[in-house]
């Protein structure tokens, strides 16, 4: 009974708030989020309140919501293979704008909601927090667009009004919703071709409202072609992604095993860096200041070779570079010249009182070369694997030759 008692406790306390993910944010972020939620909260309230619903209003609600699930379902393979990093809004878009322009604000923010839960269930399960911030800060979007509407409309509503009217909560409704995540994960710009994406995606749902209201017939083709321009774009963007390491840039090790095989220089030589003692790291300064590390490794290497070198994480702390037309003799002065560059590289810690602080990483190397060391890439990468062993156990922060 009383080893009954016990389990029942455990199972039943709650975690500890000083253990969630959410502090570990810097804390600008931390405000951020934190105020974007209870913005969220408080415009949803307030917006309950001050807009009525209607039975029109609801029943538009409902044919929304239909096609928001129904193409969430047929999209829900593309989104699964979506980079976290990669063209932001997601299929919603074009549903939730068409809320904003349609619906009451309460309705609009309830359709957010419900797409924020869908993907939770059926998608991508992320920490807590970071779901409810993903809805809440669409739902600051969506509110910001919806009352925007609401205050320049009638007197005087015409239909070239409508139109200007509708593109400038369009350019709201995209800008917060890209925006406020992007502050929070410290994504840099997404480039043009995405920003034009994102444009697509709202300008559809500026279609989808006028459907809506206007024309439901014409809502099945709409949502018929918004299906296929999310599955092709994204289809074609996850392939590109999964072939990217997302936490350095560089090569996966299977994208980076591919493109060697492929190599047809009949010479070539193969790195082999390995962080050195990547473990004790991680447990000193945390795993963010490790992927910092894994990162700037990540550069130097890109900055060391050429354009035509594969650069490549095999795993963990350990990376290969493929150097087509190099001999052994020029592959061990850019290994060399990498291990001192690396050697060299710093990476800021969060000082205490403002005193600078650092973490220093070196690596061990391993160069073997075609056809010294094998023929096929594997052996020469098997060489080369060999050497870097011999540099940890030799003492680590090394270039050694295979033998």
């Amino acid at each position: 009974m009383m080893g009954d008692s016990a389990a029942a406790g455990r199972r039943w306390r709650l975690p500890s708030l000083a253990g969630w993910a959410l502090w570990r944010h810097p804390r600008r972020a931390l405000v951020l989020v934190l105020v974007v939620d209870l913005v969220a909260l408080a415009g949803t309230v307030a917006a309950t309140l001050l807009v009525p619903v209607s039975l029109t209003a609801a029943e538009e609600f409902a044919v929304l919501l239909a096609g928001l699930l129904g193409c969430a379902e047929l999209c829900r393979s593309a989104e699964r293979g979506r980079a976290e990093s990669l063209l932001g809004p997601g299929f919603g878009t074009p549903w939730l704008f068409a809320g904003a322009v349609v619906l009451p604000p309460v309705l609009a923010v309830a359709l957010v909601v419900v797409s924020g839960l869908h993907r939770w269930a059926r998608i991508r399960r992320r920490p807590v927090y970071r779901q409810v911030f993903d809805v809440a800060a669409t739902a600051v979007a969506v509110l910001l667009a919806a009352g925007f509407l609401i205050l320049t409309g009638p007197p005087l509503f015409t239909s070239a009004r409508l139109t200007g009217l509708v593109v400038v909560a369009a350019l709201v409704f995209g800008a917060v919703d890209a925006a406020l995540p992007a502050a929070v994960d410290g994504r840099p710009s997404r480039g043009l071709p995405a920003a034009l994406f994102d444009g697509a995606m709202v300008a559809l749902g500026v279609a989808l409202a006028w459907a809506v209201t206007d024309s439901p017939w014409v809502l099945l083709p709409l949502a018929a072609g918004l299906v296929v321009l999310y599955r092709g774009e994204f289809g074609r963007a996850g392939r590109d992604a999964a072939s990217v390491d997302p936490g350095t840039g560089v090569l996966t090790a299977v994208a980076w095993w591919d493109a060697a095989r492929e190599t047809q220089a009949p010479a070539f030589a193969v790195l082999v860096l390995d962080l050195d003692h990547f473990g004790r790291l991680n447990a000193r300064h945390g795993r963010r200041i490790g992927d910092d590390v894994l990162r700037a490794i990540a550069d130097t290497l890109r900055a060391e070779v050429r354009s035509a070198d594969l650069v490549g994480r095999s795993g963990g702390g350990e990376f290969a570079v493929l150097l087509p037309g190099t001999g052994c003799f020029d592959a061990l002065a850019i290994a060399e010249r990498i291990r001192l560059r690396v050697a060299s590289t710093a990476v800021a810690l969060k000082a205490a009182y403002g005193n600078p602080q650092f973490a220093w990483a070196t690596v061990s190397v391993g160069v073997a070369a075609r056809p010294d060391h094998g023929d096929p890439v594997a052996a020469v990468f098997a060489a080369a694997s060999a050497a870097v062993r011999q540099a940890k156990e030799t003492g680590r922060n090394r270039t050694v030759r295979a033998s």
